[in-house]
């Protein structure tokens, strides 16, 4: 009786090549793959969106706190000189003294009047389009944008409210400002600081 062998599953031919077994990739391994690419990446771009946007985020609040200080500082510097008057000259001070807006003036170059340069000066908020709004001899300019609030709180020599144009011995600037920052809607900020009128 004659037996027949059958071949014997995974052994080399002569080329070295294994019987048998099948080469390369499967059609679910090739999807497996693709879906841990995919994963992998779609991880990737989401860190980097959230990366981008914390970046734009705190670039916005550090420009905000920037141009509301730059704005406070130069009206702080303006009211100091409120009401100098060398000569003692009538009628120089404030003339205006309202929440959003305020009027002031001084002899800057001790001639003993207050129509010269930088001698009448008016800071407002224009509600219209939310700028902050500087007047003098050139006519208003506008200091910086995207102001949502201003506000000047007038004190006497005992640091109370005052209405009293001549009784006003310092003031209390506020200043907020907004700004979009993408998806994360709009930031503010504000920023107070109380000056002393060293003339008055």
């Amino acid at each position: 009786m004659t037996h027949h062998r059958k071949p014997r599953q995974g052994l080399k031919n002569s080329h070295g090549c294994m019987r048998g077994s099948s080469a390369g990739f499967t059609m679910v391994e090739m999807l497996m793959v693709l879906a841990i690419i995919s994963i992998a990446f779609g991880t990737i771009y989401k860190s980097f969106e959230t990366l981008n946007r914390s970046t734009t985020t705190e670039n916005v609040k550090a420009g905000i706190q920037q141009s509301v200080r730059i704005a406070v500082d130069f009206m702080v510097q303006d009211i100091r000189l409120a009401g100098l008057n060398p000569l003692g000259t009538p009628d120089i001070g404030f003339k205006e003294n309202l929440d959003e807006k305020i009027r002031f003036t001084m002899d800057a170059n001790f001639d003993g009047d207050d129509d010269d340069t930088f001698e009448d000066i008016t800071y407002e908020l224009n509600s219209a389009d939310g700028t902050l709004v500087q007047t003098n001899h050139l006519g208003p300019e506008v200091l910086i944008d995207n102001v949502s609030d201003l506000n000047f709180t007038y004190l006497d020599m005992d640091d109370q409210n005052t209405l009293d144009p001549s009784g006003i011995r310092s003031v209390i600037i506020s200043l907020t400002m907004r700004r979009p920052a993408g998806r994360d809607g709009e930031i503010s900020r504000t920023y107070s600081t109380q000056v002393r009128c060293r003339n008055l």
